[in-house]
């Protein structure tokens, strides 16, 4: 009876602490942890990466978050846990940082913050809410240690007095909490029922596919070292004892969001070893080839732009050839994918390279055009390409020498002729051939200019004849006195042109056609003279008769007015005007008689 009373007494005793175990994990209890990464240095800046990663692991919501950085924060990004989520973000007054006012965080939720922070100084941090102040994962503070030993106690008690439930309701929790990975290794207890075991199996992958997409990953590497791999890969997620059903379910999600940080990290790359990394990734064993195959050809596109925005100095061939090269010196990818890439570059170079040479001006346009004539055949492209180059060359160095010989002086133009202007000798033979005819050409042409004000002993004196052959100087010579003749002819009185001489360098007609224009000119001048003489005597006779009828007009209003016009006016004849007075004294006899 005793040993009876003791056990129910016993029974009692646990059962009271499992309740108030019950009670103490179940109240309402909020505690918040954070754990800040150790600082990641960015590849080409002095800059810093640390994220800090913040969560409710209690089960009652904590409100109202107050996050105060202290440090040299350049620049940062929240991930939220819900995209309602309010934040308010003040800059510290007293001290460089941030402070972030975070609306509220349900049990199990999480933010993370990524931060840039300038130079690899201590990043202080301090987070308050309206119960209290969170704390570090590893702090001492944490209230874990206690949790488990008085779990431990209570495991204690329920063994003592066989409490089943228990293990079903706490141990379970604890596991799927913080040790939920377990129970993929492991077979059902026996003291589960399989339904049971399989609720919590369920439970457990839920928990580990929601902590897997808390993750963010600001690096190939950290990509790598994902836990999505782990149930990405044959070899490990066959240890796990999951059923088909579980399989498809964890593989599927964790695919779609391990594909989908991928394409986050494709939009994040800067550098040439952020291409490499990335390349780095092998293909997971649950992703189709096909889908790994696009986004790698995405990624691939991607450094193509990449190459092409480096490739400042694309008239600098040797240069470029050699940052395409190192560009490409990549062991991540197969030969074939570098080719692929290596004939794009190369095509868009080739085109963009011979526009650029098309565009020149003629100011600056031929130093680099020599720079390209002395550079030798890159690698990368063909003798028939590297050829069509040079001929884009030789065709722009050739029309911007022609427009600047247009606009040069006759000394420019001896220079060429004397083979002493060196700039044109990369040229081939056919473009200097081009040139010097055209300088030439310009040479002769200023020589006949000039030969229409000075003499042919003055032009010798000027002009160096000795550097055409004997036909050329004989054309210009005949060229000059043709000139010289008609210009004589032109300028000689028409009177004395008959008297002249036909000279043996005009022809006779065009001689005589320049003999009659200017004939039948100077009749032409000497008739419309005339008629210029003539009108401008009819014109003083329109004007006398048209005064002659204003005045007989006012004569006939008031005859008084022919004593006003005086004999020098001379706008009668004396007979009109002897009539007119008589008309006068006939008007004022009328008058009076009338009167």
């Amino acid at each position: 009876m005793k040993k009876f009373f003791s056990g129910v007494l016993g029974t009692v005793i646990a059962g009271s602490l499992v309740a108030l175990f019950t009670l103490y994990i179940n109240k309402e209890k909020i505690d918040v942890k954070y754990n800040l990464s150790a600082p990641i240095s960015i590849p080409s800046e002095k800059d810093y990466v640390q994220q800090l990663r913040i969560q409710n692991v209690g089960n009652a919501t904590a409100e109202n978050l107050v996050i105060t950085l202290n440090g040299s924060i350049q620049k940062y990004e929240i991930k939220k846990y819900s995209e309602q989520d309010n934040i308010q973000e003040f800059e510290l007054t007293d001290s460089n940082g941030k402070q972030i006012c975070y609306s509220k965080l349900p049990k199990d939720g999480s933010i993370i913050i990524t931060m840039n922070i300038n130079g690899s100084d201590s990043l202080k941090i301090d987070i308050k809410h309206d119960k209290g102040k969170a704390t570090e994962v590893f702090s001492s503070q944490t209230k874990v240690g206690f949790a488990l030993i008085f779990f431990a106690v209570s495991m204690l008690f329920y063994l003592l007095f066989g409490v089943k439930n228990l293990i079903d309701d706490y141990w379970i929790t604890s596991i799927l909490q913080y040790h939920r990975k377990k129970i993929f290794s492991r077979d059902k207890p026996f003291l589960l029922s399989e339904s049971r075991w399989k609720e919590i199996r369920g439970m457990a992958i839920e928990n580990e596919i929601a902590s897997i997409k808390r993750d963010y990953f600001i690096s190939a590497k950290g990509l790598q070292e994902s836990s999505a791999l782990n149930y990405l890969n044959n070899d490990k997620i066959n240890k796990l004892k999951l059923d088909n059903e579980e399989q498809k379910k964890i593989i599927s999600t964790t695919k779609d969001y391990f594909l989908k940080e991928f394409r986050n990290l494709r939009n994040m790359l800067y550098g040439k070893n952020d291409y490499v990394e990335i390349l780095s990734i092998i293909k997971p064993d649950s992703v189709e080839e096909s889908d790994w195959l696009t986004e790698r050809e995405k990624i691939f596109s991607s450094y193509e732009e990449f190459i092409k925005s480096r490739c400042y100095d694309i008239y600098n061939v040797s240069k470029t050839d050699q940052f395409i090269k190192d560009a490409l010196d990549i062991n991540t990818i197969s030969d074939i994918e570098k080719n692929k890439i290596k004939q794009d570059i190369e095509q868009w170079w080739l085109k963009n390279l011979e526009q650029w040479i098309r565009g020149l001006a003629s100011d600056s346009g031929k130093n680099y055009i020599e720079q390209i004539f002395q550079t030798k055949k890159p690698d990368c492209f063909t003798p028939s390409e590297w050829e069509s180059i040079n001929n884009t060359a030789n065709d722009k160095y050739l029309e911007i020498v022609l427009y600047e010989l247009f606009y040069s002086s006759k000394e420019d133009y001896e220079k060429l002729l004397k083979n002493e202007n060196s700039k044109i000798n990369n040229l081939p033979d056919d473009c200097r051939k081009k040139i010097r005819k055209y300088a030439e050409q310009l040479y002769c042409l200023s020589i006949m200019e000039d030969s229409f004000i000075l003499s042919y002993e003055e032009l010798v004196d000027k002009y160096n004849f000795d550097l055409f052959d004997s036909k050329r100087i004989i054309r210009l010579i005949q060229s000059i006195d043709k000139n010289q003749s008609i210009e004589k002819l032109v300028n000689s009185p028409v009177e004395n042109i008959n008297k002249l001489d036909v000279p043996k360098t005009v022809d006779e007609s065009f001689w005589n056609s320049i003999i009659e224009y200017r004939t039948q000119k100077a009749e032409l001048n000497n008739k419309l003279q005339k008629m210029n003489s003539e009108e401008s005597k009819l014109k003083l006779k329109i004007e006398k008769v048209s005064k002659q009828l204003d005045f007989i007009n006012s004569f006939l209003d008031s005859p008084d007015t022919i004593d006003r016009v005086e004999d020098y006016d001379d706008l009668f004849s004396k007979g009109n005007y002897e009539n007119l007075k008589k008309l006068k004294n006939l008007f004022t006899d009328i008058n009076k008689t009338e009167n």
